[in-house]
């Protein structure tokens, strides 16, 4: 298997389980992070997906789960932990040094947030934070703006 084309997804719910449906339409070799082997993880399993357990606020879990990965799609539920994961992940990535393409998913509002903009919530604030991380990374990273999946490119 070329590496450069094994997929790591994250957050394979809603719009990172559609990512995952698309890619392994086209026989793209997908790997799932999940935090828990339960059934939501056999069923990943059906579609032919590989399924790995990890935390993504833990380096290890995703040092483990990058191997052999050549693109990322990074997302994960609300969670006071995003810009803590989204740190990990860049740290994690740049030290990994072979992704060909970083893709996190991003909301409406956070891509139209500013620095000073002060409309947002609290969470929103974390998320537009974590984007900035992403973007400073030096790594090759871009954004899925809400249900558009034409910016992942395999």
């Amino acid at each position: 298997m070329d590496p450069s084309n094994l997929v790591l997804i994250t957050g394979a719910g809603g719009v990172g389980r559609a990512v995952m449906e698309q890619l392994r339409m086209q026989d793209v070799p997908v790997r799932v992070m999940v935090r828990r082997d339960d059934e939501r993880a056999a069923e990943l399993r059906t579609f032919g997906a590989e399924v790995v357990i990890g935390d993504l606020t833990c380096p290890e879990s995703v040092a483990a789960a990058l191997e052999g990965v050549g693109q990322m799609y990074f997302a994960m539920p609300v969670s006071p932990d995003h810009l803590l994961a989204a740190t990990v992940v860049a740290t994690v990535a740049r030290e990994h040094g072979k992704l060909n393409a970083l893709v996190g998913m991003s909301q409406m509002t956070v891509s139209q947030m500013t620095a000073t903009s002060t409309a947002e919530s609290h969470q929103q604030r974390l998320h537009w934070l974590a984007e900035q991380v992403l973007n400073w990374s030096g790594l090759p990273a871009g954004s899925l703006h809400d249900r558009d999946l034409s910016g992942f490119v395999t």
